[in-house]
């Protein structure tokens, strides 16, 4: 008899596949589109925003995309992120990660929010899923799986892999992720958004004390 197949096989097998087509609650983040561009958000410390705003400063990709070589048109990319909004439900309020994200947030970034502004025609922009790699955090923290994906956790590849074939162009993206994030990739480490196309947002959530937005009406329960 042969063992039943893990659901998470449908997002480690091919690109393509959303969370939200299989059952989960899907985040309802969308897009912004203004002006016929497209606007993400982004939390850096506040130290480094002379730096970001320097006539030749920016946001700067660092980091490497992790399995490129299972993706062409990733090969050589490095990536800054961002959020769709400037507090993501799924951020402080996930039907099935809590606040964790708001918690890992707060380890590596600081509190000050910058609004971003691109025109629709820039080059690289993604939107992934963050809930594959959630997946093991949760398990390494609260000590089970919030999807129950089945992915092996022991070394980080299989959420990784999913990660990986989650992108979807921004431009195509409908909705349909867990945990969306905007990445600006970029061939090579360097400066990915310049600074002309970055400000200081007019709403700065993490220096509220309130950072929880008011549930959805009949949101889901953790599975």
């Amino acid at each position: 008899m042969n063992a039943p197949t893990r659901l998470g096989d449908l997002f480690l097998l091919r690109s393509g596949e959303l969370l939200g087509d299989h059952g989960f609650v899907a985040d309802p983040g969308v897009v912004e589109r203004t002006g016929g561009g497209v606007t993400y958000y982004r939390y850096s410390h506040a130290r480094h925003l002379d730096e970001i705003l320097a006539a030749d400063g920016g946001l700067y990709a660092r980091l490497p995309v992790v399995g490129e070589e299972l993706e062409p048109e990733l090969a050589g990319g490095h990536i800054t992120e961002g959020f769709l909004e400037p507090l993501p439900r799924w951020l402080v309020r996930s039907p099935y990660f809590g606040d964790l994200g708001l918690e890992m947030l707060r380890k590596v970034a600081g509190e000050l929010l910058l609004r971003v502004s691109l025109p629709a025609d820039f080059p690289g922009l993604y939107v992934t899923d963050f809930a594959h790699s959630l997946e093991c955090v949760h398990l390494a923290t609260r000590g089970a799986p919030a999807l129950s994906l089945g992915y092996d956790c022991s070394n980080g590849k299989e959420a990784m892999l999913a990660y990986l074939h989650s992108y979807v162009p921004v431009n195509e993206y409908r909705g349909g992720h867990v945990a969306p994030v905007f990445n600006v990739v970029r061939r090579g480490s360097g400066i990915a958004v310049p600074s002309r196309y970055i400000e200081v947002a007019q709403t700065q959530p993490l220096r509220r004390r309130d950072t929880a937005p008011p549930a959805l009406p009949g949101a889901a329960t953790p599975r």
